[in-house]
C-alpha cells in the first residue's frame, strides 16, 4: 500500500513539474512575442514620424498639421518627446486646441480667419527654426 502511494506521489509530483515546465515554456515564448510585437509597433511609429517629417522638410504637410501628428506618435516612443524640440513645441501649443473638421465647420467665417491667421503667422515665424528641428529629429530617431 505504501509502494502504491509512493508512486501515486511520485507520478503527481512528475506530472506537476512537467505541467510547470510547460507553463514556463509558454510564458518564455508570449514574452518573446510581446517583444517582437512592441518592437514592429516601434518600427512603425519610427517610419510613420520620417515620413511626416520629410513631408514636412518639402512643403507635403504643412507645418501645425505636421507638429499635431508628431505629437501623437513621439509620446510613446518616450525617450524623445516634441516638447524636446522648442519651435515645433510653441506651434503645437498654438493649434492644439483649434478646432478641427465638423467643429472647424460650424465656426464663422470670420472666427476661421482668424485662428487661420493666428496659426499661419506662427507658421511663418517658426519655419526656417522648424526644419532644423525636423532634420534633428529625423537624426535622433535612427
Amino acid at each position: 500500500m505504501t509502494t502504491i502511494l509512493l508512486i501515486l506521489g511520485t507520478l503527481i509530483l512528475l506530472a506537476m513539474t512537467g505541467y510547470t515546465i510547460y507553463l514556463l515554456m509558454q510564458l518564455r515564448k508570449q514574452k518573446r512575442l510581446f517583444a517582437q510585437a512592441k518592437q514592429a509597433r516601434m518600427n512603425r511609429i519610427k517610419e510613420s514620424v520620417t515620413l511626416i517629417a520629410k513631408a514636412m522638410l518639402v512643403g507635403d504637410c504643412n507645418h501645425s498639421e505636421g507638429v499635431i501628428r508628431l505629437k501623437m506618435l513621439l509620446d510613446p516612443l518616450g525617450q524623445k518627446r516634441l516638447v524636446d524640440y522648442s519651435a515645433m513645441w510653441q506651434l503645437y501649443e498654438i493649434v492644439q486646441d483649434m478646432p478641427t473638421h465638423d467643429a472647424r465647420k460650424t465656426l464663422k467665417k470670420n472666427e476661421r480667419m482668424r485662428l487661420d491667421l493666428q496659426r499661419e503667422s506662427k507658421e511663418s515665424e517658426l519655419e526656417q527654426h522648424i526644419k532644423l528641428e525636423i532634420q534633428q529629429l529625423l537624426e535622433d530617431i535612427k
